[in-house]
Formats: C-alpha cells, structure tokens, sequence
C-alpha cells in the first residue's frame, strides 16, 4: 500500500469535528437516552440543573451495572495475563495488581468524561495496560499480540474517523473500501501514539496502517487500542481498552503526571468564558494566551521530562533523571501568569456585562458564571502550586507510590 504523507496546517474545521450535538448516546450503561452526544447550553442554572440531572442518571445506571462489569473486566485481565506470559520472550508483561486497582471506570469518572466531552461514548469502561519491551517494533503487536487477543475471542472494534483526523495524521490518501458517510471513515480502533512510528508502517496488516498519529504534547507515548467481544453482537458491546506502555515506570510517570499535572490543566476547559474573540490585544485573546503559557511551563517543565526520565528507564536502562524543579523565578512568572488571567477575565465579564440585555436575569446569570471562573481559577492555581511543590521536594519516580 502507498500512503503518502503530509503535514497539515492545522484547521478550524479539525477543532470543530467533536462539537456535541442536542442528542444523547445509548451506551453499555443505557440510559434510556436516543443519541450520539449532549449539549448543556442554554442559561447556567438550567444547564448546571440539567449536567446533574443527567450525572444522577448516570451515575445510578453505572453503579446498577458495576457487578456485571467487573466479572467482564476480570475475564478480560485474565487472557490479559496468559497473552503476557506467551509473549514473555518477545517481551511483553502484565502487571495484575497495577490493572486490578481500576479496571473498572467509576461511576463519577464515567460521568465526569461524559461531562467533559460532551459525549456520551465512553470507550474506556474497562481497561487494561500491557508492557513492552520495544513497542517501536510493530511486527509484535501486528503479528503476535493481536492474533492472541483473537485466539481468545477479543477483536478490534470499529470506530469513526474523520478525514480531518487523518489529514492531521499526516495521511494524504484516504483509506480505501471503507467510507461509511461523507468524509467519514469506519476504521480499526487502534492508535499507535508513538516517535517515528511510522518507520514500521510496513510491518502493520493494510487494514492498520492508518492507526499512526502521534506523541501527545506532554511528551506522553503509548499505544491505544479497543477490542470488542467477537460473539458480542449487541448494537453497542462493551468495549475494553488496552494501553501499551513501555514499562512500570512509564505507568507510574503516567500516574504521577495525570494526577499533578493534567488534572489541574484540563479544568480550564471548565471556565464558562470561552475567549473566543483572538483579535490581536484583546482581553479575550491575551486572556487565551496566559492560558497557553501555564500549560507550556508545566508541560516543558514536568511532563516531558519526566516522560523522557521514565522512557529512559523502562525501555534503555538509563537509571539518570533530567532534574525537575522550579526555580524562584520561575515560581514569581507562574503567579504573574494567573495574575494577568485573573486581571483579563474580569475584562472579559466587565465587556460581557457592558453588552449584556439590560435584565437581571442576564446580569444574574453573568455574576454566576464570574463567581464560578474566579474561583476555579483559584483551584487551578492551587493546583499547580501544590505541583510545584511537590516536584521540587521528589527525588526520583521510583520513590514515589503509584
């Protein structure tokens, strides 16, 4: 197969692709609901009313179903478990207790990654990580660790991906065969989310070679992938995810990072403004750009390295750590940030306000939205200062608790 590559500018319409729309998804935890996704516009108390509305839904359905759940989650640790050791010489490993501490999504994470993407596919209900010595070396996955999931009834499951999702991929050539709607293609459900991956495209089946994206900003490298039961033929079977890290202290770098560092930063997601005005000296746009700023200190100075530290370990045996501490300087530039992203909120409301229809419910409704931003940026800023703190204090992954 020829696939030519190319590099993208990276478009509107890509960032626009997950939009929700106003209809909510049956998933393995029916929840009586028609649809694909949910929106939560409308004034914030109705919104805030209906988001709880629904997590208690959720949330009930989930904990309804967990028993179930569990035994399906245990049956899939167990072949987890005898693959790992057939494929012990080619290096692959299975570490039980690591998987058993959640192999089940919980009931308010479940609905919190609904909250969060508006959606209510949650593909990650069950799951599971393997190790591998060289996961560079796609002959493993392709030849071996695939065919075993098989032989034990556990197959690729399908998902859609939009041809903006491959362009952005670096795919020219659309695949072949499988064009489920405009512009939108049926694909295995796998993502190989590694440096230079696409050096061993030829060692993928046809139908995989459109798996290869890309490390994650944070330096973050694994591979992704959700299989399905082959007899399960439910309209939406229960998916299972399985992760391919490099090694246990890659997991427990995951761990650390995940919950220092991405789980302060993705709560910007949260703010009810959205500074979508970019024009050049704007509140909105500078307020946008502090925004940026916080995630590239904490990404540059956290994240990648302390990826590279524990890649270092697990796949070359290279005990040495990059450092990673926070000068003073740079404690005073964090406060500077939130400070001028306090200052440009406030501008934001004070703008809204200004414009807003000349009712108390509008104004009610912004003062609400204020109050809410004001303060999640505060818990933000906590965050990340206990994060600083508590790099600064650490000596190294290995004495550090997963």
């Amino acid at each position: 197969m020829n696939i030519q590559l190319v590099t993208p500018k990276f478009t509107q319409q890509w960032m626009q692709k997950d939009r929700v729309s106003a209809q909510p998804y049956r998933s393995n935890y029916s929840c009586n609901l028609a649809g694909d996704t949910v929106s939560f516009s409308g004034k914030a108390k109705m919104m805030q009313q209906a988001t709880n509305t629904i997590s208690d839904v959720i949330e009930a359905k989930v904990e309804r179903e967990k028993e179930r759940m569990s035994r399906i989650a245990t049956t899939y640790l167990d072949a987890l478990e005898s693959i790992a050791n057939a494929l012990k010489d080619d290096g692959i490993s299975f570490d039980r207790a690591y998987c058993e501490l959640n192999p089940v999504k919980s009931p308010k994470s479940y609905t919190s990654k609904i909250v969060r993407s508006g959606s209510f596919k949650v593909p990650d209900a069950i799951r599971a990580t393997l190790y591998s010595k060289n996961p560079y070396d796609l002959s493993i996955l392709n030849d071996k660790i695939l065919p075993e999931m098989q032989k034990r009834g556990y197959i690729l499951a399908q998902t859609d991906v939009r041809h903006e999702e491959l362009l952005k991929r670096g795919y020219l050539t659309p695949p072949g065969g499988n064009l489920k709607t405009a512009m939108v293609y049926e694909l295995p459900d796998l993502d190989i989310r590694l440096e230079d991956a696409r050096d061993s495209i030829e060692y993928l089946a046809p139908e995989l070679r459109y798996s290869i994206s890309k490390p994650q900003k944070s330096g973050y490298e694994d591979i992704q992938m959700r299989f399905v039961r082959e007899f399960d033929k439910k309209k939406n079977p229960v998916q299972h995810e399985l992760i391919i890290l490099f090694g246990p202290n890659y997991a427990k770098a995951k761990h650390i990072e995940s919950e220092k560092v991405y789980s302060n930063l993705r709560n910007f997601g949260e703010l009810h403004m959205k500074f979508d005005d970019q024009t050049l000296g704007s509140h909105s746009q500078k307020a946008a750009r502090y925004i940026d700023l916080i995630k590239e200190m904490f990404v540059g100075k956290v994240s990648k390295k302390l990826f590279l530290n524990a890649k270092n370990k697990d796949l070359y045996d290279i005990q040495e750590e990059i450092p990673i501490k926070f000068s003073e300087d740079d404690k005073n530039l964090f406060n500077t940030y939130f400070a001028g992203l306090q200052d440009r909120l406030r501008s934001c409301y004070a703008e809204q306000k200004k414009n807003a229809k000349p009712s108390e419910l509008a104004l009610k409704e912004l003062m609400n939205n204020q109050r809410h931003d004001r303060t999640l940026l505060n818990k933000i800023q906590e965050g990340l200062s206990e994060a600083i703190e508590y790099f600064n204090y650490r000596t190294g992954i290995k004495e550090t608790k997963s």
